[in-house]
């Protein structure tokens, strides 16, 4: 990235496009991908429609547009991990917005929640008690597809052209940090994950049990040479030192 990535997630709207007009402009700040707007159509919408003989909200429309754009752009393998899913979970009555790419995993919604413009988002794992080729519904993991298409990405930030730090911290440090936000921090909370957005980087906090948050911290860098990523994670983890404190 040639400018300093600056806070982005934070300013997450109430609106279903909004909030994927938003990841969008992440992807840019953030990988330098310019994806374009929301509001759009493709013809993989009208295609994945036909597979599974159903109209898709407006939350599902928008992801299968930003992966086709994401793919056009060949932005795939700085984003994603993953494969294309856009059709019925085997044996499920669900729509996959995408497939792991061992194809042991499928996320997507439950077809009866297609009536809601932004449904919840399912997870799907193999049903080995009866067949590996078989899936079964493992749990929800996001309210909406466009919280969960957030989340998602934020956590492939570890595979991508980033810095990547973790640290713990408990969680009454943790909750003094939220509190009391250093200047130039901004909190924000995206369906069940903490975010903490800096300029130049991020923190993506969860809880590990019930006295621990784990901190993954994310600056992106851009491609350089080995030395050159050992130099700027120095860097990123002193910056960090400074932000979060001892406690972390």
């Amino acid at each position: 990235m040639t400018e300093l990535y600056q806070p982005t997630l934070h300013r997450l709207p109430d609106d279903t496009s909004g909030r994927f007009q938003v990841l969008r402009e992440f992807l840019l700040r953030w990988h330098g991908l310019v994806t374009g707007s929301v509001g759009r159509t493709v013809d993989r919408v009208g295609a994945a429609e036909a597979r599974v003989q159903k109209r898709l909200p407006l939350g599902v429309r928008e992801w299968i547009v930003l992966l086709d754009d994401i793919d056009r752009i060949d932005g795939w393998g700085v984003v994603l991990r993953d494969c294309w899913g856009l059709k019925k979970v085997p044996n499920c009555p669900a729509f996959a917005l995408l497939t792991a790419g061992e194809d042991d995993c499928h996320w997507g919604p439950f077809y009866r929640d297609l009536a809601q413009e932004d449904p919840p988002t399912q997870e799907f794992s193999p049903d080995y008690e009866r067949s590996a080729s078989r899936f079964k519904h493992s749990r929800q993991v996001a309210p909406r597809v466009s919280t969960w298409a957030i989340e998602f990405i934020v956590s492939y930030l570890r595979l991508s052209r980033s810095v990547e730090i973790e640290r713990e911290m408990p969680l009454d440090a943790f909750s003094r940090l939220r509190e009391r936000l250093p200047d130039g921090v901004v909190g924000s909370r995206v369906g069940a994950s903490e975010l903490l957005e800096f300029p130049g980087g991020l923190v993506h906090a969860e809880p590990d049990g019930p006295e621990q948050y784990t901190l993954r911290c994310y600056a992106p860098v851009g491609e350089g040479t080995r030395d050159e990523y050992q130099a700027a994670k120095r860097a990123f983890d002193e910056r960090l030192g400074a932000l979060l404190g001892p406690e972390s």
